[in-house]
């Protein structure tokens, strides 16, 4: 009986180190997938996205709406800020040389474009490029292309159409996610054309008028049938006369046009002044070269979109009205 007891403890104690050895393996195994994972989430976490820089806000919220998470958009200017005249800064410059590529409007809309990307060495996409222009008719700006095309939403299915062609030639291995992206995107501003232009068959033909500050309404005004009036052209508000006032003040008068608007970037004291004088409602500000700054009516080209054609539906509508 003491011999069988001796043998068994003698069993157990040479098991004993084997099931140590066992445990410790697993836990150096559980370790090690544990360290496997936190390296791969952390590679994960510190990849760095590639980055497009675009020259406007309008612009990155619609590339961002076709790339989606896969890269970072930045634009250059700010929400609210006017773009034309923009001087560029040192901090833009770095950026820009982080940069894989550079997407701007073109149509002479960036005046400081060049020069900016002279400096770098990055690619550009011009949308201009793949775009039919609508002229400018007069002043110092005369014979030049009008550059706001994305203010129609017709023209703003256009810009995605190019962009998704541009960035799926850059990025091939998305571009079935692109295509989707993009389609889902235009689907939405086709929506807002279709409200737009059901409105606009309410209205007799003599009312359809946009009487703007800036004459930066053209492809507006082009793709819905709608005549087209304004106190400056294209960057010449400092431009504005006595002249052009009192054309704008006999055109509304004689039209009876029952609503004038102006800009978001721009005074619209000289345009009140019109209605005030005419009699016709001012029906507000929209936005043209910027969205709105956070928690804004703006924010996105889809509520810029909406709330532009908002703006001039309730305007003609409160003008009846009164």
């Amino acid at each position: 009986m003491k011999k069988n007891i001796l043998f068994i403890l003698s069993c157990l104690l040479l098991l004993l180190p084997l099931t140590a050895c066992k445990k410790n393996s697993e836990i150096s195994n559980l370790n090690i997938n544990q360290g496997n994972k936190l390296i791969k989430q952390n590679n994960i976490i510190n990849k760095e996205k590639k980055l497009l820089l675009v020259s406007f806000t309008i612009l990155e919220d619609i590339v961002r709406n076709i790339v989606g998470n896969e890269y970072n958009v930045e634009s250059i200017t700010k929400p609210g800020m006017e773009v034309h005249g923009y001087q560029v800064t040192p901090s833009d410059l770095v950026r820009g040389s982080k940069a894989i590529i550079f997407i701007q409007n073109g149509f002479g809309f960036e005046l400081w474009a060049e020069k900016f990307v002279t400096n770098l060495d990055v690619e550009r996409i011009t949308i201009a490029n793949n775009l039919e222009p609508i002229f400018i008719n007069e002043d110092i700006y005369k014979g030049k292309p009008n550059p706001h095309a994305w203010i129609s939403p017709k023209r703003g299915i256009l810009y995605v159409n190019i962009l998704l062609e541009e960035l799926s030639k850059l990025d091939p291995e998305n571009k079935e996610k692109f295509k989707k992206n993009a389609q889902n995107f235009k689907n939405k501003i086709k929506k807002i054309d279709e409200d737009f232009s059901l409105f606009l068959n309410t209205l007799q033909k003599s009312k359809r008028y946009l009487v703007s500050c800036e004459g930066a309404f053209s492809y507006l005004t082009n793709d819905y049938d709608l005549k087209e009036a304004y106190l400056w052209p294209v960057n010449a508000e400092s431009q504005i006369t006595p002249k052009r006032m009192a054309r704008v003040i006999n055109l509304v008068k004689e039209k009876q046009i029952p609503a004038v608007f102006c800009e978001s970037t721009v005074s619209s004291e000289s345009q009140e002044s019109v209605a005030k004088e005419t009699g016709a409602f001012f029906g507000g500000n929209l936005y043209v070269d910027s969205l709105s700054k956070k928690n804004g009516p703006a924010e996105s080209y889809l509520e810029m979109l909406e709330y532009n054609l908002n703006t001039i539906k309730n305007g003609f509508n409160a003008s009846l009205k009164n």
